[in-house]
């Protein structure tokens, strides 16, 4: 438990690094600009330089109750959301991935799993982190930055070329899709990079056909992309079931906004914040949602 609580804080360390990148993002230059994140952090509102002790991830922000110490400006929500997902996402992704694949806690902190492994739970802490950035930017801008739709392509190759050594090392064919035997349910079902290759090639012509019958306007161009990524990053079946849970929660969510007066029919709605949630889902509970629905029909 010790080193999860390590893993959880080092977590925060980077969300507050991610809060440095989703708020100083603009679509004019890349969003790692050094330019862009270069520089002391300070105040939103009376652009006091900060102190160290107020750019402790998550602390300060409870210990200074929410506020500027200078201005007494309320901060942002976001600074602690953030920080905390950071957190959840180094140490719940391996604590997952380890009950996923059998590996004992003690096993891969002691070094002693497979050597392929950690670069597969590290490879997923990454992707997720990614996902963290680009629901926040999309949230707020109605954008996904180029740059981070790639770095998600580069860790789904790198995910697809570890299914190889999951099949033939752990003798786990299922263990390619969240989906685990449900995936026989499918058609078309490939093996190990082939899945992947599968899934980004549905996920990109789906909605690249989404996206020319809305002209855009129902989807972007970015989104196209995204579903390409994710789909690489999870393969085929689990594409099909991130796209329709993506739609299921982006579909209620748009209309809970127009009943609360928040939206009206018009209005835009990010699309990236549902996709990723929908990934979410399939990634820690893909197996269970299907059994679910096959419940409903006493099958």
């Amino acid at each position: 438990m010790l080193y999860f609580i390590l893993l959880f804080v080092l977590g925060l360390a980077f969300g507050s690094f991610f809060n440095v990148l989703i708020l100083r993002y603009d679509s004019d230059k890349n969003i790692f600009s050094f330019s862009r994140i270069s520089g002391r952090s300070h105040c939103p509102k009376c652009k006091t330089t900060l102190r160290w002790f107020e750019l402790l991830p998550l602390f300060s922000f409870l210990i200074q109750k929410g506020k500027c110490r200078t201005c007494n400006v309320k901060l942002s929500y976001q600074y602690p959301l953030v920080e905390t997902l950071g957190g959840m996402i180094f140490a719940g992704v391996p604590l997952f991935l380890n009950s996923f694949y059998g590996i004992t806690n003690q096993a891969f902190f002691s070094f002693v799993a497979p050597y392929w492994y950690y670069g597969l739970v590290g490879a997923w802490v990454f992707v997720f982190c990614i996902f963290l950035l680009i629901t926040a930017i999309d949230f707020r801008l109605f954008i996904i930055p180029n740059e981070l739709t790639a770095l998600l392509v580069l860790g789904g190759l790198a995910i697809s070329g570890f299914s190889a050594f999951i099949e033939k090392a752990m003798m786990m064919p299922f263990r390619t899709s969240f989906l685990e035997q449900y995936i026989l349910v499918f058609p078309a079902f490939a093996h190990g990079i082939w899945n992947h290759a599968m899934g980004a090639i549905v996920g990109f012509i789906f909605f690249l056909l989404l996206s020319l019958i809305t002209r855009g306007r129902g989807i972007g161009f970015g989104d196209v992309k995204l579903a390409f990524a994710i789909g690489l990053l999870f393969g085929w079946p689990d594409i099909a079931i991130i796209t329709m849970l993506s739609f299921i929660i982006g579909g209620l969510w748009s209309v809970g906004l127009m009943l609360v007066g928040a939206k009206k029919m018009k209005d835009r709605v990010p699309f990236a914040p549902f996709f990723v949630l929908g990934a979410l889902l399939v990634f820690f509970f893909g197996s269970a949602i299907v059994k679910g629905y096959f419940g409903v029909f006493g099958l």
